[in-house]
């Protein structure tokens, strides 16, 4: 096991290693850069937005398969497509490698103009490891499954097992090297995903002789020293649990955490991002690339670990998992739950991007976008099985909103570094919220029929950015909004000029100059004026659009 001052070394090493391969390549690798209040994705040494898409996990096994997506991909305004690549055909016998799928997926990508996010389906994919070589799956006494607490063993590779970890790493290492040799300079992958959703199910933890025996052994001394370093930052239950014990810095899992199921939690979390680490510093060691982790998170039906994926990187061992993988770069949610805005915020840290590598597409997924990019900088945002819906209404709603988000890449990216931008997500349940930005209480309401009040759509959503003085760009679909000083002098702020348009080659064209009906949102003007307001708004309609907006106050 390592010590977390040699992981430490790693990083630097890896670090140093991958600045001289970009400087002997002569291009600058895609890379995660704070930027002011925010980490970015860095593309062509620009910040870049993913505006993606995850296909199938069996569509890009075969290249004739393939070859009619893309262009279906290019017209739904995808810049960027995540794709699987798995262990199983990669390395069909030990040590004899098989690139050409890979080579085949960047050619149709730098052809459509696309960039590529691999999804390393290596020891586990949604914690099963079905993606692993006959020849591992064909072993199991050198490759270590799981057992249940049941004693049943499963098709599950452990974490535990020291040959599956270096056979996974070798692999994944040959993989990053032939990358840097086919693209280290046209840059089309950007990112890669070191396994996918990790962790036991059908039990909290391993229960093979071998992994009884590490649990009762000593908590590993990088463990400890980090909770040690995080320990002002340090999620609450796992605080809770290690004070509750002593703050001990030496003892078993249990005696350290306690004799309960999340001590458990916490031993297979060790172990997934030890493993995961092992595999992503042998990969960055030959190409440099930044690598994330995904998470299948704790659903409200799940009782208890198991349920969902035992030891994966949900939110609440997070701790666990940044002091055991330093090597990982973020560690995201796999979204499919209804309270998006919750969740995006539990998956957001200073030391932790947000990236959404699977959600929903449709309406509900253009609303997810707009609001991870806007509200917490999210480097991107990706609907699984993409190529299902080419022809849907999904794909329509997908497409105007990543068209739009498109135009807007340069003011949003300059807006995150510089804490200009916020967002909003409507519902009927939620009609309005108000946020603060420019000096302004900004205020997000649901569109209504002024006449009968009726809502207009169940959902809205939306982006402003402040552009300095009293100047903001308006986006977003099936929304009003509104302004109010929140600054000393006159309390009420009016519309100089709302103009429609568009960002062509990021040079703003005005369109329709707004007035009359097409900003008022309220007549009831005694109670708008009681409240500073005008009964004036920005209004967004069905299809996602652009306004800029001028203010002026007054008393």
């Amino acid at each position: 096991m390592l010590h977390f001052q040699e992981k430490r070394f790693i990083v630097v090493f890896v670090f140093l290693t991958s600045l001289f391969s970009s400087v002997a390549i002569g291009q600058h690798l895609p890379r995660l850069e704070k930027r002011g209040a925010v980490t970015q994705l860095i593309v062509d040494d620009k910040p870049f937005l993913i505006l993606g898409g995850e296909l199938y996990n069996s569509s890009s096994s075969n290249l004739e398969y393939m070859e009619p997506l893309w262009q279906q991909l290019k017209d739904m305004h995808l810049n960027t497509v995540l794709v699987a690549v798995s262990w199983q055909l990669t390395e069909p016998e030990e040590g004899r490698f098989d690139f050409s799928l890979v080579d085949g997926l960047i050619r149709e990508a730098r052809e459509h103009d696309m960039r590529l996010v691999l999804l390393w389906f290596g020891s586990w994919k949604n914690g099963l490891s079905h993606y692993v070589p006959d020849w591992v799956k064909q072993d199991p006494a050198r490759f270590h499954r799981v057992i249940l607490d049941n004693g049943k063993a499963t098709e599950t590779v452990s974490p535990l097992g020291l040959e599956s970890g270096k056979a996974d790493a070798r692999a994944f290492a040959a993989l990053m090297a032939h990358l840097k040799k086919v693209d280290g300079r046209e840059n089309t992958v950007i990112m890669v995903q070191v396994q996918n959703e990790v962790g036991v199910l059908g039990a909290v933890r391993d229960y093979s002789e071998l992994a009884n025996t590490f649990f009762h052994q000593q908590v590993p001394k990088a463990l400890i020293d980090g909770l040690k370093m995080y320990e002002e930052d340090l999620h609450p239950q796992v605080r809770e649990l290690w004070e509750r014990n002593g703050r001990r810095e030496a003892g078993s899992w249990n005696e350290v955490f306690g004799n309960n199921l999340l001590a458990e939690e916490y031993f297979m979390a060790w172990h997934y991002a030890d493993y995961i680490n092992a595999v992503a510093t042998a990969g960055k060691a030959q190409y440099n690339l930044p690598m994330f982790v995904n998470a299948w998170i704790v659903q409200p039906e799940d009782k208890r670990a198991g349920d969902y994926p035992s030891g994966g990187p949900q939110e609440h061992v997070h701790d666990i998992w940044r002091i055991a993988a330093p090597n990982i770069d973020i560690l995201s949610p796999d979204i499919y739950l209804p309270d998006f805005p919750a969740i995006t915020e539990a998956y957001t840290h200073s030391w932790n991007p947000l990236f959404i590598p699977e959600s929903f597409a449709g309406e509900l997924g253009a609303a997810n976008a707009f609001y991870a990019i806007g509200k917490h900088a999210a480097i991107g945002y990706s609907p699984f099985g993409i190529d299902g819906i080419a022809d849907s209404p999904q794909a329509s709603a997908l497409s105007k909103s990543y068209s739009v988000l498109e135009q807007l890449t340069p003011l949003i990216t300059g807006a995150q570094s510089d804490n200009r931008i916020t967002a909003f997500i409507l519902t009927k349940n939620q009609s309005l919220i108000t946020q603060k930005l420019g000096g302004y209480k900004v205020t997000a309401s649901l569109s209504q029929n002024m006449r009968s009040g009726e809502f207009l759509s169940d959902n809205g959503y939306g982006i402003v950015i402040w552009e300095g003085d009293d100047a903001f760009v308006v986006t977003g679909s099936n929304i009003n909004i509104t302004f109010v000083p929140d600054t000393t002098g006159p309390r009420m702020a009016g519309f100089l000029s709302v103009y429609e348009g568009e960002y062509l080659n990021g040079s703003w064209e005005s369109g329709r100059l707004l007035n009359g009906d097409n900003i008022m949102v309220n007549y009831d003007l005694s109670n708008e004026a009681h409240h500073n307001r005008t009964g004036t708004g920005a209004k967004l309609g069905s299809d996602p659009s652009i306004l800029k907006v001028k203010l002026y106050r007054f008393e």
